[in-house]
């Protein structure tokens, strides 16, 4: 469990970024008064880094915003239903990967569902409305921005108290029923700290599942939760405790994830990690990973059932889509499979997403099969043969379509160990080709 700092840092203490920017949007505010609050406080009062700022002002949060994205050259985002905005800082270093820096802002204000999990309808308040208005009282914390450091704590619901304690507490009794996503969220919470629900949330919590508040719930919102969830280093944890508070269930019945898909997800998260000394598996998105690593024991048709019901954006759902049936594909291929040489697993792998290739070498739990996988992505993908298409030209071979396949069945020879110089290559050229093509 994290240790809870007890008070707040000095800006001083802040990374420069963070620092410029909350003397900044106190100089954007003024005179109204601006506040951190949120998940911001909390992380800074557990001692963990945020790249995410979220401001509270009381005034014109959208005009503050824009004035301090002029300052600080960021983009802004403005959604003036809710009085908010959302600031996209640019990159000091592009090469960096710990990703953008960002800063919300919000008007204080109150907040009233006209029935349930529908979208907030919100008015102006003041910012102890607005601190009541939220979900956890570990997340219903601020502390106004002054100069050069954070004011004293402003605490009313006991967040401090539960942060402390490791305990995780809603504010009010129909929290569920007015937003479903919140079920997401607390687990979401309880994986990523280690901290406990506590008793009375947790009854709310089955109350609300068991009233059918996943049913009132937009597929495209819980696709947004999913993906959060699958996004945390410790994803597989909190998808049980769904599967466990049957919200998973909730969502199709048959999301009702089998034992073996946990195992499945541990190995998922333990194979990202290793995506860098793979290049094949760089630029896999850890999220869709996840969430194909959530499907990959069901059938085809439930998958596109599942889909159909969480609406995710088209390009994700058609991708995890194909990835399901072409990782299922190949990973059925490998483990029947007598023939493995390095050519037969490169037909296998290449065609593959990153997030299908990362999947699948998870399904693979041991074996011969597995082993061929991993050499090919460790080191075999790199093989490639030292004849070129000018080569081929140079033999007096008509450029088109079958310089294609002449080299991919020089890459294939090759990556099985029968040839090793150009000379090896060439003579295969040679006796290989007749008449415009491959003898096979």
């Amino acid at each position: 469990m994290a240790t809870c700092l007890r008070q707040l840092p000095r800006f001083r203490d802040l990374d420069p970024v963070s620092r410029r920017s909350l003397e900044a949007a106190r100089r954007a505010a003024a005179p109204s008064p601006i506040y951190a609050v949120g998940g911001y406080v909390r992380d800074l009062l557990l001692g963990q880094r945020n790249v995410d700022i979220d401001l509270v002002v009381e005034g014109d949060a959208i005009a503050t915003a824009k004035r301090l994205a002029h300052f600080l050259k960021a983009v802004v985002t403005s959604h003036p239903r809710f009085g908010t905005a959302h600031l996209r800082l640019p990159e000091a270093c592009p090469r960096r990967r710990s990703g953008s820096r960002t800063l919300d802002f919000a008007t204080a204000r109150s907040e009233r569902y006209p029935h349930a999990a529908a979208l907030p309808e919100v008015q102006p308040a003041p910012l102890l409305a607005d601190l009541l208005r939220r979900d956890f009282s570990i997340n219903a914390m601020a502390a106004r921005i002054d100069r050069h450091r954070f004011g004293p704590l402003i605490d009313p619901l006991g967040g401090l108290r539960d942060l402390e304690r490791g305990r995780i507490r809603v504010l009010h009794e129909r929290s569920f029923i007015d937003d479903p996503t919140r079920l997401f969220r607390t687990a979401r919470f309880e994986g990523r700290y280690r901290f406990v629900i506590g008793r009375s949330t947790l009854r709310l919590m089955q109350a609300a599942v068991k009233g059918g508040a996943i049913r009132n719930l937009a597929g495209s919102r819980i696709f947004r939760e999913l993906y959060l969830v699958a996004k945390e280093p410790s994803a597989p944890r909190i998808i049980r405790r769904l599967r466990d508070l049957d919200v998973l269930a909730a969502i199709h019945p048959k999301l009702a994830l089998p034992a073996a898909a946990f195992g499945l997800l541990e190995r998922v998260r333990r194979v990202l990690p290793q995506a860098p000394s793979m290049p094949l598996l760089e630029g896999a998105a850890e999220g869709e990973a996840l969430l194909l690593g959530m499907l990959y024991l069901l059938h085809p048709k439930t998958v596109v059932a599942i889909l159909n019901r969480l609406t995710p954006p088209q390009r994700i759902a058609s991708k995890l889509a194909a990835d399901h049936k072409a990782c299922r594909h190949a990973a059925q291929k490998l483990i029947c499979a007598i023939d493995l040489r390095q050519s037969r697993i490169a037909r296998l792998l290449d065609p593959l997403s990153p997030e299908a290739r990362i999947v699948l070498l998870a399904g693979l739990v041991k074996g011969s099969a597995r082993e061929a996988a991993s050499r090919y992505l460790t080191t075999s993908w790199s093989v490639v043969p030292l004849f070129k298409g000018g080569d081929l030209h140079r033999l007096g071979l008509p450029p088109g379509p079958i310089y294609r396949r002449i080299l991919a069945a020089l890459r294939s020879a090759k990556l099985d160990g029968r040839l090793r110089t150009k000379e090896d290559e060439t003579s295969f050229v040679l006796q290989r080709f007749a008449h415009g093509s491959l003898r096979d």
